[in-house]
């Protein structure tokens, strides 16, 4: 114990010491609390995505990609205060946190062709999941989660407690706006809304989305040995915590430490509840029909088929669960003719001899009604689909029918004119 006027001047002198470093410690960004606070981010698959028994484990069967933009509108973008100039946002925060998976960590068996190769199971309200000893959901549909920024993907990893944390650092550590800027949108913040309804002292800084380089967030979907069953599973959030948390760090933190600042930004969240389900039909034989030679001279009038020509029958058969309900869509490349899709006109293929000014036409069996096209690669949401009361029967055979024929599209020349579609079937 020391005693005296020296020894009180001692100790005061350490006190100042360990204030100056607690200081120093504090002073750094830290997140706007309204709204970025679990901030839901949604990724919408659609309504539904049907898969087929045989696609491979591991097959990508659904992608989305979240522009980072999306976080603009939001508190116009503002998302963090800072105390000083030299505070930074350093650090991405990127975590899986609800995968169904044994331990809900990734799979160990199946490798995702992402920067970390993991993959993730989806939670749904099936049974049976082969990931998960058999009880939680049906472990038929995988998750991967990338940031896009930068030129590079980076992984989301899981991490099952501090201070295992997926901390990759920002190329340039994002320095504040001065707050006199981002309150009156003028200077270093021009063009960006106005900072407003959040304390931001003319001595601090703020920090706004639009500062980071152009990000996305890119969420695929994978098939997985879990069986969803003709009538499906729905994918579910994991309460209101949704799939994945996207966060940042400031300065502070090193890597992998943990640092609350900031943490539980933004959680991603489906948009809807997706059924996936197993396609009742299996995948059937290619159809080749033959429309024939036609003269030139008997293309009459243009978007009519040429005179005195039958059609040609177009006839499908698949092999299909026993007493289902099925829709079907046809695919294919539309006649500049026929914008919309909505005559069925599909255009024909390139060849060195091609014809010109004509198209193939899809016309339900009633010889009068088109079937609308859908064009390739679009996406399952977008397809227009047919419900001619398919129903497969008791042997599990589906067999329809529909008609193929020419039509004129403008001014006609000889030459070849073949064409291409796919007929897709669905549960109904």
């Amino acid at each position: 114990m020391f005693t005296g006027p020296f020894a009180g001047l001692a100790k005061a002198a350490i006190l100042l010491a360990l204030c100056l470093a607690s200081s120093t410690a504090s002073s750094n960004c830290t997140r706007i609390t309204n709204p970025w606070n679990n901030y839901p981010l949604l990724v919408d698959f659609g309504a539904e995505i049907v898969i087929d028994a045989s696609t491979p484990v591991g097959t990508p069967i659904a992608t989305a990609t979240l522009a980072g933009s999306q976080l603009y509108s939001p508190n116009g973008g503002w998302v963090a205060t800072c105390s000083r100039t030299s505070d930074t946002i350093a650090y991405w925060w990127l975590e899986q946190h609800w995968s169904r998976s044994s331990n809900q960590g990734p799979i160990g068996t199946v490798v995702a062709a992402t920067s970390d190769g993991n993959m993730y199971v989806m939670q749904d309200g099936g049974r049976g999941n082969p990931y998960e000893g058999g009880w939680n959901g049906s472990g038929s549909v995988g998750y991967t989660v990338e940031l896009m920024t930068d030129g590079q993907a980076l992984p989301f990893a899981w991490v099952s407690a501090s201070p295992r944390k997926n901390l990759p650092p920002l190329t340039s550590p994002i320095h504040g706006i001065p707050c006199t800027d981002a309150l009156h949108g003028t200077g270093e913040a021009a063009g960006f809304p106005k900072l407003v309804g959040v304390g931001c002292p003319t001595s601090a800084y703020a920090i706004n989305w639009r500062q980071f380089s152009p990000f996305s967030l890119k969420v695929t979907l994978y098939k997985l040995a879990g069986n969803p069953g003709i009538s499906g599973v729905q994918l579910q959030n994991n309460g209101g915590n949704g799939f994945s948390l996207f966060s940042l760090l400031n300065n502070q933190a090193t890597p992998p430490g943990d640092n609350s600042d900031l943490f539980s930004l933004i959680r991603l969240r489906l948009a809807q509840n997706t059924r996936v389900r197993l396609n009742p039909c299996q995948s059937f034989a290619d159809v080749l029909v033959n429309l024939g030679e036609v003269r030139e001279n008997y293309f009459k009038t243009v978007g009519q088929p040429p005179s005195g020509v039958a059609d040609a029958a177009v006839n499908i058969t698949a092999n299909c669960v026993a007493n289902t309900n099925i829709k079907w869509a046809v695919t294919g490349t539309i006649d500049a003719f026929d914008p919309s899709g909505n005559q069925g006109i599909l255009s024909i293929d390139t060849d060195a001899q091609q014809a010109k000014g004509v198209g193939i036409q899809l016309v339900r069996s009633d010889g009068t009604t088109p079937l609308p096209i859908t064009p390739e690669g679009s996406a399952f949401a977008a397809y227009r689909w047919i419900d001619t009361g398919l129903r497969s029967n008791t042997s599990g055979i589906l067999a329809f029918d529909f008609l193929a024929r020419y039509v004129r599209t403008g001014d006609v020349s000889p030459g070849i004119a073949n064409g291409h579609a796919t007929v897709v079937l669905s549960p109904k």
